[in-house]
């Protein structure tokens, strides 16, 4: 556990979410591995800052309080993301895991961590390895800038590759049922079925953080 997450982040205890995201999303870009080709230095840290922002996410790190003393900061505070107040990938538990087995894919993570969903494709494209979390990863990226058809393709590619991961299952559900549910919505309202898929999807997205808890979407 790091004894100062805001300090590798720059940003002091009292720092707000959006201060947060700004930070993380900037350090993230300038240390990239991508960026960074064969640097050791720069690996670590990165590597550093993604710990940092996850403890910070987490909750596990303590805060100035209003009394100038240090408290815990409360793990079910609402925490906005470098994805613009919503987090596809839940507390990361299963992202930090499949990037142990499958390193090829951290440049990708850290892309979609940081909200370079053009930039996660485009290191996406390049791997010719494409598993499971191949596709997975590619729905995430795709659903984050709206291509709904490709992303729901993707999710269920990744499902047939590995029909027992729940995680696959469970990202499949939320892109398809939320491009079903307002596409009716918008029917009945009359308003353009683009507008109210994107707006499911952004709020279908954040129940994603309910893999790891067993709540349904």
């Amino acid at each position: 556990m790091i004894s100062d997450p805001y300090k590798v982040l720059g940003l002091s205890p009292t720092a707000s979410n959006e201060e947060i995201t700004k930070a993380y999303r900037k350090l993230a870009k300038k240390y990239h591995p991508d960026l960074n080709h064969g640097n050791a230095e720069a690996a670590k840290k990165m590597s550093e800052i993604n710990a940092a922002y996850d403890q910070i996410k987490s909750g596990n790190v303590y805060r100035t309080s209003s009394d100038g003393g240090y408290s815990n900061q409360d793990a079910g505070e609402e925490m906005h993301t470098p994805f613009g107040g919503f987090d596809p990938f839940g507390d990361f538990n299963s992202f930090n895991s499949q990037s142990a087995e499958n390193p090829q894919f951290d440049p990708v993570i850290s892309y979609l961590r940081a909200g370079y969903y053009g930039e996660a494709l485009y290191v996406l494209s390049a791997i010719t390895d494409r598993n499971a979390p191949w596709y997975y990863y590619s729905a995430i990226a795709h659903a984050s800038i709206g291509n709904i058809i490709i992303a729901l393709g993707h999710s269920k590619t990744a499902i047939q590759m590995e029909p027992h991961n729940l995680e696959y299952q469970r990202l499949y559900n939320i892109i398809q049922n939320s491009g079903r549910m307002y596409q009716q919505q918008s029917q009945s309202f009359g308003m353009p079925t683009v507008t109210l898929n994107r707006i499911c999807l952004a709020l279908c997205l954040t129940n994603l953080c309910c893999i790891f808890c067993g709540r349904q979407c």
